[in-house]
């Protein structure tokens, strides 16, 4: 390992974002250009734009045939979102990356570089919207995987508690037609998640409640559902707040189970590098955020009256099945 290339290593998604915001992949899509035909459809300097693009064939991120530039099967992927789609996740990166530069100072004052999401919700919805959009694709890349552990088999009615954009939910209904899928967040975010359904085609196929899993019963009521799903929610809040809200998700738990996938450390911390980089992002990105313990997470579900759960390591985090005492009503 060479320091200074390690040093360096930020140039790359650096190239991959500025030609994703520029619309420089865009142009490229309708087969090759010269410099001077994308400079004048990105509206850029035909001499930045050369050189932007001679970066991009050197790194193999295009092709290039003599003075003409083209996609190839890497960049194609910037031209569209949904599972394997990078239009959406380059806006995403860029957001972060931009804080990422100030990530000492995060650390030297404890504080993130992020407004709260309530603040971002009230005076920054567009924003909103767009990243949740792209959380949705990166659940259709993980999706298989997390439908293939079996953890929502049997379950006849499954609760997708503060399902956001409605990823999972989407992917959920897809896979188990038999089930009853209800996604709950806050009043603002339903409309994102029923457009995604539009598009998806699942239009009246996934039940739409407002609820708050920050407040008692999450405003739901008495409502009971045999599964009750927590996806990526947990590493947004400190350890009091999260226990909380896995005690309230599973005293909705009608006999079956509570299923929390998110990014979690194993005893002695994080050992993979991807994710003790996400646990850094959340102290850059959510005020309070940060991975929290498989252990830990096993005994606020636990606390909840939840039996010690199964765990699954997945391409990237962790899920943990827990049955709830008392036996199953739904649920596999």
């Amino acid at each position: 390992m060479n320091p200074y290339q390690e040093l360096t290593l930020y140039q790359k998604p650096a190239v991959l974002m500025a030609a994703a915001n520029l619309g420089l992949f865009t142009a490229l899509a309708d087969g090759s250009v010269t410099p001077a035909e994308a400079a004048q459809r990105v509206a850029a300097p035909v001499d930045t734009v050369t050189r932007l693009l001679v970066a991009l064939a050197a790194l193999d991120y295009v092709s290039k045939d003599g003075e003409r530039f083209a996609l190839n099967d890497f960049s194609k992927a910037f031209l569209h979102a949904g599972a394997g789609g990078m239009a959406r996740l380059a806006w995403k990166e860029h957001l972060f990356y931009t804080a990422w530069g100030r990530l000492g100072e995060a650390i030297s004052t404890g504080r993130a570089l992020f407004p709260s999401y309530s603040d971002r919700l009230a005076n920054d919805f567009p924003s909103v919207e767009k990243f949740l959009l792209a959380l949705n694709d990166l659940a259709e890349m993980g999706a298989g995987g997390v439908i293939g552990t079996g953890a929502f088999q049997g379950a006849a009615t499954i609760l997708d508690l503060g399902g956001g954009g409605g990823g999972y939910s989407a992917a959920l209904a897809h896979a188990l037609p038999s089930a009853r899928v209800t996604l709950a967040d806050l009043p603002e975010i339903l409309p994102i998640a029923e457009g995604y359904f539009a598009e998806k085609g699942l239009s009246g196929r996934v039940e739409l409640v407002p609820a708050d899993f920050l407040r008692e019963d999450c405003e739901l009521g008495a409502r009971a559902f045999d599964c009750v799903f927590l996806s990526h929610i947990l590493h947004d809040f400190d350890a009091p707040a999260a226990a909380g809200i896995v005690a309230r998700a599973a005293r909705l738990v009608r006999g079956g189970k509570l299923v929390v996938l998110d990014v979690l450390a194993p005893e002695g911390g994080h050992g993979n590098p991807i994710e003790a980089l996400f646990d850094l992002m959340m102290l850059v990105e959510v005020p309070g955020g940060r991975t929290h313990g498989i252990s830990d997470v096993s005994k606020w579900m636990e606390s909840a009256g939840m039996l010690s759960p199964k765990s699954y390591k997945l391409y990237f985090g962790i899920l943990l099945e827990s049955l709830a005492t008392g036996g199953l009503s739904g649920g596999s």
